[in-house]
């Protein structure tokens, strides 16, 4: 059974972790990822790269950033960073890395001996085809004395008023932080702040900060606040940032995706001035039977409402929708790959049962109790032991006592479930079996549009 998604990009083979440099080029999309070209695992970061005229249909690229400058330092590692347009060129910036104390894993990539053995450095890399690509600079940023220099990296560059600005993950005192930098050339870089909240976690990483409707958002993923398995969690404050003096007030975190594996996002604007996000599924295997491990989200615009981040995927998908049915009992000739909307007038006595056979299958029930939409994979994972790393349960806020719309996509080996437009999402990766087909939808249903998804 091939359980490799149509909509959802995976490498062509191999390991494949962060989005990075996500970008509108020359009429095209452009995406690039961490990537292990020897395995499937972690391992010899090398920047991947796609293109696409539509965000689901991508043509793989040749690499286009290997790990082998040791002028630039960094001949042990490309790893995370972001992208800009700039007069007819498409510029990278990434942090490259080498290892002052190396040693093979069990998997034959080289990784540290210690924690704290990287030497980072971050680089810009130009090209004028959006193919090839020629390494320019180092760029020199003064980092404060008492933060960690090994942990220093995901540089992400904007431009406004005619300011370069950069955002990168920082660690100070096992605290995680994000130092913003700007400059007028891109040449001379001058700390302006330094964005942080005590007990947020150790490391701050692949930070982003943009504006959408006059409220300025910094998405980031901070390592070390996971708890019962939830070990890969992104999420966002909502404020003003000052770009005068770089203070930014904000509003508490937000939960990016309340799901299992999500991790990494990274935003850009395409030429209709959308903002689209593009998040990493993690896996730290490859599913059994297949030669790829890792995969990213759907593209998901991103609105603003109340305050909040709302993530929805991109309209291009419903061009996809290729029949619509009348009832859920005919997902089962999809072989995993569909779409559907469906309006509950409350959530009492409800249930969902995706990928199901018999009576199990990835589960979604609401408990009034506590007023939470529960999501359990427990029943397919079918044993197979790194998606258990992420833990089996999650949970998400909702008022179930009030109208409730649910999308959900289903493709191949993942889920994702919209809540009320966006308002929350769950993301999730399982390994189902062949006769883990069918569909179950109870509850007071008001209305409900089912299609069929196909290239």
């Amino acid at each position: 059974m091939n359980k490799r998604p149509h909509f959802h990009f995976t490498p062509d083979s191999n390991w494949m972790n962060d989005p990075n440099g996500l970008s509108y080029y020359k009429g095209e999309f452009h995406l690039f990822y961490q990537h292990n070209p020897k395995n499937c695992y972690w391992g010899n970061m090398t920047w991947g790269h796609a293109k696409s005229k539509d965000l689901f249909n991508w043509e793989h690229l040749p690499y286009a950033l290997n790990p082998d400058s040791k002028v630039f330092g960094d001949i042990d590692g490309c790893f995370s960073g972001s992208a800009i347009v700039e007069r007819d060129e498409l510029l990278l910036f990434y942090t490259g890395v080498e290892m002052k104390t190396k040693k093979l894993n069990e998997f034959g990539n080289i990784v540290t001996v210690g924690s704290n053995d990287l030497i980072p450095s971050q680089i810009l890399a130009k090209s004028i085809d959006g193919i090839n690509f020629k390494k320019i600079q180092k760029l020199s940023l003064e980092l404060p004395k008492s933060y960690c220099r090994s942990h220093v990296r995901d540089p992400k560059v904007w431009r406004k008023d005619g300011i370069w600005y950069l955002a990168i993950g920082a660690k100070e005192d096992y605290q995680g932080r994000i130092l913003i930098y700007k400059s007028k050339d891109m040449k001379t870089w001058q700390l302006l702040s330094i964005i942080k909240e005590e007990n947020m976690g150790y490391m701050w990483e692949c930070p982003d900060l943009f504006e959408i409707d006059d409220t300025d958002i910094l998405l980031f993923s901070p390592e070390g606040i996971g708890k019962d398995g939830q070990v890969s969690i992104s999420g966002y404050y909502t404020g003003k940032f000052n770009y005068e003096n770089g203070e930014f007030k904000h509003n508490s975190f937000e939960r990016l995706d309340y799901g299992f594996e999500f991790y990494a996002p990274q935003t850009f604007l395409d030429c209709n001035k959308r903002r689209i996000l593009i998040g990493w599924l993690v896996n730290h295997a490859p599913l059994p039977n297949e030669n790829w491990t890792g995969l990213m989200t759907l593209p998901r615009e991103i609105k603003i409402k109340n305050g909040k981040v709302y993530m929805y995927p991109v309209e291009e998908l419903k061009k996809y929708r290729i029949e619509e049915l009348v009832e859920f009992s005919q997902l089962k000739s999809t072989s995993n790959t569909f779409d559907f909307e469906v309006t509950f007038k409350n959530l009492d006595n409800f249930k969902i049962l995706l990928f199901k056979d018999n009576n199990n299958g990835l589960s979604l029930t609401y408990s009034s109790f506590d007023k939470k939409l529960i999501l359990n994979r427990e029943n397919v994972i079918n044993g197979f032991k790194p998606l258990e790393t992420f833990g089996t349960i999650r949970e998400c806020q909702i008022d179930g006592e009030k109208e409730c719309t649910l999308r959900i996509i289903v493709d191949k080996c993942v889920a994702e479930i919209y809540i009320n437009n966006g308002e929350k999402v769950m993301s999730c990766v399982v390994n189902p079996t062949s006769n883990q087909k069918n569909v179950e939808v109870i509850g007071n249903i008001i209305s409900k549009k089912i299609y069929k998804l196909n290239k």
